[in-house]
């Protein structure tokens, strides 16, 4: 995996290796993560980010911890829903005649075979940046 200019100056200030190779793909160093946080420019959740694109969130949780997760923003009546399973998650649109998610911040999920995504409810997303492209692992 070629390193970027950003992994390359850490390693240089720290002493420590940005990343490792495991046989299930690329493990970042925690203190890496903590580090380019530092180093990029965080957007206030006030600032939304466009339709659909996915974003590192950031919040702090019931115990004042702050989380990191993928997130994305959907707004009101934007994404159509099929009906009220779970009317906490949506909201009924007389006009449109249509049941919509309800507008928010949802965590994506990956490795969940009932659900792709969940609203954030144990904390409010107060910064968010665009997640970084996927690097190439040989």
């Amino acid at each position: 995996m070629e390193k970027s200019e950003l992994m390359k100056r850490f390693e240089e200030e720290t002493g420590m290796d940005s990343y490792q190779s495991t046989s299930r793909g690329v493990v970042y160093n925690s203190y890496y993560i903590k580090w380019l946080e530092a180093q990029l420019m965080w957007n206030l959740a006030s600032e939304l980010p466009e339709k659909d694109q996915i974003v590192i969130a950031t919040y702090l949780n019931q115990w004042g911890k702050r989380r990191r997760v993928r997130a994305v923003y959907i707004r009101q009546y934007e994404e159509e829903e099929s009906g009220p399973d779970d009317e906490s998650c949506v909201e009924y649109c007389e006009e449109q005649d249509e049941w919509y998610i309800k507008e928010g911040w949802y965590e994506l999920i990956d490795n969940w075979d009932t659900y792709s995504s969940v609203v954030i409810v144990e904390g409010k997303v107060d910064h968010w940046l665009p997640m970084p492209k996927y690097m190439e692992v040989e």
